[in-house]
């Protein structure tokens, strides 16, 4: 028995092949990390400052460069001391340059013999003197407070001066000047004294009103028998008129010298230099004061007392020996402990080492 051959026709066609087999997802997976990290690593180069480099033993990790950190830094730090020093150069042009803060008022205080216009002068001479022949010191921050101390009191017969600059263009001076100078009166002439008691300059004569007439009523009997009174004149007495010598010549010490009745020449010593010392001492101590307001001195003919004249009427009694401000604390106690607001006082006598006499 025979059975009948099956015959197979192979077809050349091929059969389709998985997709898994003509696309390999482990290659693709990889060639995308490629790519991110290439990109990543372009972008870096580019927008980071962080750079990345690599070594024998790179194992694929970013390390920093320290070389392109420190040059990074670098251009911080100048770049931060050019806006340093670029704001200190605008507000230092600022307070030197601009116009609110160039001192234009400037304030005296104290002066009574100074000129102020003088002084104003020196100041603003100082004020407009150019450093390096560039800037001027006319601003608050240039204005040299200690300068113009300086200068004013070598210039000027000044005793202390304080000299303060206000935020923003105001300069404020108070001055006490120092006394160099006394004026003396011997009656004729009003002079200008030194510090030596030497006559430096002769101002002007006295005026008759500042002479006044003592009289004294005497009865005489005439021939008929008849009273008549008659008045004479037995002597005069010189009363300076301190408003206006004061006006004329300064607020400086007068001195009226009972001992010399002729006319001066310059250069002639008619104190000691002790006793112009002694004058301005109380000066000081009685100008300003308001319990003992002082008008004027007067230089007793015995050659050794001085009697201080006062604008309330009663005088004061001392010696051109005796220590001032011994004298004047005595004062002080007195006013303090017994004659405080005593109106009709009429003399203190300060003559006696340990006793003080008044009425």
């Amino acid at each position: 028995m025979s059975y009948p051959r099956k015959i197979f026709h192979l077809s050349l066609t091929k059969l389709p092949v998985p997709i898994k087999k003509i696309i390999n997802h482990h290659k693709l997976q990889r060639k995308f990390h490629n790519k991110v990290k290439s990109t990543k690593k372009l972008f870096s180069y580019f927008f980071n400052p962080k750079k990345t480099r690599r070594d024998f033993s790179w194992d694929g990790r970013e390390v920093e460069n320290p070389f392109i950190h420190e040059k990074i830094s670098k251009k911080l730090l100048y770049f931060k001391i050019f806006i340093i020093a670029s704001s200190i150069i605008v507000t230092f042009s600022i307070f030197v340059f601009h116009p609110f803060f160039i001192i234009e008022d400037v304030q005296i205080d104290g002066l009574q013999r100074i000129k102020k216009t003088d002084l104003l002068d020196t100041v603003n001479g100082l004020l407009n003197y150019k450093q390096f022949g560039l800037i001027k010191e006319n601003s608050y921050l240039l204005c040299n407070v200690n300068e113009i101390k300086d200068v004013l009191k070598e210039r000027y017969p000044i005793e202390k001066i304080i000299v303060t600059k206000s935020f923003p263009n105001k300069l404020s001076i108070l001055i006490q000047e120092k006394i160099s100078t006394i004026i003396y009166d011997n009656g004729l002439e009003y002079s200008y004294v030194d510090l030596d008691g030497k006559i430096v300059e002769i101002m002007r004569k006295t005026s008759d009103y500042e002479w006044k007439d003592i009289t004294q009523d005497i009865a005489t009997t005439t021939e008929s028998g008849e009273s008549v009174t008659t008045t004479v004149v037995i002597d005069k007495i010189h009363e300076p008129d301190i408003t206006t010598v004061k006006k004329d010549l300064g607020n400086y010490p007068i001195i009226y010298d009972e001992n010399n009745k002729e006319e001066v020449s310059l250069n002639e010593n008619v104190l000691d230099r002790a006793e112009v010392t002694t004058l301005i001492d109380w000066f000081k101590q009685l100008d300003s004061n308001e319990k003992i307001p002082l008008k004027y001195f007067v230089f007793e003919d015995n050659k050794q007392d001085l009697t201080i004249k006062t604008y309330k009427g009663f005088y004061i009694k001392t010696r051109f020996d005796m220590l001032v401000s011994d004298q004047a604390n005595k004062l002080n106690s007195l006013y303090k402990e017994k004659i405080d607001g005593n109106k009709f006082l009429e003399y203190i006598d300060l003559r006696y080492p340990d006793r003080i006499y008044w009425k």
